[in-house]
């Protein structure tokens, strides 16, 4: 398929996103950018130099529900009528389903906070309302369907960790990689709950979607953030290393003595600012996944707080 990116600013700490364009027929758009001037006008001007206008667009597919990737949706549907193609797992975050503030109240209060945590987190989150209009997407897609584009036709991929209802579009040779594979950092496993309220192990699944793709071995990959990448199961290698090497870190630190989810976040990321608090705890929380799943974590309740310890080795 031919990909064109579209490098798009943001304002967030991760920088500019990217958007691409597939000349299709149909002419398509995956992802959008956030809701800023900004990114607008850098969205027109990179459709107007490939040929193209928003009023062009005939299928706009998103990669997951967060605001950079997504937050200018309603504003291309607008222009354009262009149907909206997304994973069902990731329309609570386009709708702006606001189930998650019980199970995210409940977490806070597990890993040692005060209630006035949440409280804080919540009204912080607000502020990320100005950069998304919601929308319901018309179209979703599940792994494994094929979706035409020109002569061919390219394959979404669900590949959650990330987000859920994360996917990647994969025509062979080419990967659209959203944020499942990013040249510069690790992507964060961000902390999300199921209808029920359970949370679910972003970061195994994260994991396992990154060994599924590598396995593809695909020529180049297109990611959210940054370059093309020439190299990705290499550079999947490397993330799997990276996320290895701190799940030992972890262990050796549960080692000495209990800890609680606050205690270890102090530990890892002393100084965190409520912004980036919630991907702190994230990154600790996806790391004792992993020890869970493998049976080497104790977990015990105490006064409504959740301690964890490494499980003595068996003689």
């Amino acid at each position: 398929m031919r990909v064109v990116p579209l490098s798009l600013p943001t304002p967030f700490p991760v920088g500019p996103v990217n958007a691409f364009l597939l000349p299709g027929p149909p002419v398509t758009l995956v992802d959008c950018g956030p809701k800023t001037d900004a990114a607008r006008a850098a969205l027109e001007q990179g459709l107007a130099r490939a040929g193209y206008g928003l009023r062009a667009i005939e299928r706009l597919i998103l990669t997951h529900g967060h605001t950079d990737h997504f937050g200018l949706a309603a504003t291309v549907v607008a222009e354009s009528g262009a149907p909206v193609y997304a994973h069902e797992a990731e329309v609570p975050k386009f709708t702006g389903d606001r189930a998650f503030v019980e199970p995210t109240r409940a977490l806070v209060a597990e890993a040692g906070f005060p209630s006035s945590v949440a409280d804080a987190l919540f009204e912080a989150w607000k502020g990320w309302r100005a950069y998304l209009d919601r929308l319901t997407p018309t179209h979703l897609v599940a792994d494994g369907d094929r979706l035409p584009l020109g002569d061919g036709s390219m394959e979404v991929l669900h590949t959650p960790g990330h987000a859920q209802g994360h996917i990647c579009l994969w025509d062979g040779e080419a990967l659209i990689a959203g944020d499942l594979l990013l040249e510069e950092i690790s992507p964060n496993p961000v902390i999300e709950f199921d209808r029920s309220g359970r949370r679910l192990h972003t970061l195994p699944a994260y994991l396992r979607s990154l060994r599924r793709v590598a396995a593809l071995a695909p020529a180049i990959a297109y990611p959210g953030h940054g370059d093309p990448i020439t190299t990705p199961a290499a550079r999947a290698g490397e993330i799997l290393l990276h996320h290895e090497e701190r799940k030992e870190r972890l262990a050796r630190l549960l080692a000495g003595r209990d800890w609680t989810l606050r205690a270890l976040a102090d530990e890892w990321f002393p100084g965190l600012d409520l912004r980036s608090l919630f991907l702190g705890l994230s990154e600790v929380l996806g790391h004792l996944d992993l020890l869970e799943e493998e049976g080497r974590v104790a977990i015990e309740r105490r006064a409504g707080v959740l301690h964890y310890r490494i499980k003595p080795e068996r003689p």
